[in-house]
């Protein structure tokens, strides 16, 4: 497993690295920055040094636990994950409580009942669940209970002003999509 991350780390790693641009690039348009700052940040961040360098720069970091930062966000990388990293699991847990409490079911009924109009009914939605990509569930959510009917937000909140039982409403309305659309991948596999 060691080895295979390793593999995967080296070739996403010289992908990126040969991706036109870096994080810099709109410093280059702003004229209001000396070129001399441009070229003080990009050897701080060892942006001229030779990609296996900057790679081992970054794998000796990384296992140290420095992820890096974030220049989108200006902020550490360890600091966004451990931000958004209760309402992943929160996700996850509720998609696998859904999922166990839907395939269990409906696969024991199909199991009991071989050939029957349930068993090839729920055999069928499970080969489609489980074939469809969640983007694309999530996607078709969006736009049927987003947009047409506009039942349930699309983007995600995390500064919803709402007290008491409002504030947890809202975030349960904000998860019901994302929670369906992992349950029933997850489900669909649990029912075969």
């Amino acid at each position: 497993m060691i080895p295979s991350l390793l593999g995967i780390s080296i070739v996403l790693f010289g992908l990126l690295a040969m991706a036109p641009g870096d994080p810099f690039e709109e410093l280059a348009t702003n004229p209001a920055i000396p070129p001399e700052v441009r070229a003080n940040l990009r050897a701080k961040f060892g942006l001229d040094d030779p990609v296996w360098m900057r790679y081992w720069h970054w794998l000796v970091a990384m296992l140290q636990g420095d992820w890096g930062f974030s220049f989108v966000s200006r902020m550490d990388v360890s600091t966004l994950i451990l931000q958004r990293l209760p309402v992943t699991l929160v996700v996850i847990g509720a998609s696998q409580i859904l999922a166990i409490a839907v395939a269990i079911p409906v696969g024991v009924l199909a199991a009991t009942r071989p050939y029957s109009l349930f068993d090839q009914i729920a055999n069928t939605f499970a080969f489609i669940g489980f074939s469809l990509p969640t983007f694309f569930t999530g996607l078709v959510l969006i736009l049927v209970f987003s947009i047409q009917l506009d039942w349930l937000p699309f983007v995600y909140r995390a500064d919803i002003s709402a007290t008491g039982w409002a504030f947890y409403w809202e975030h349960i309305k904000q998860s019901i999509m994302p929670v369906t659309v992992l349950g029933l991948f997850q489900g669909a596999a649990l029912v075969r």
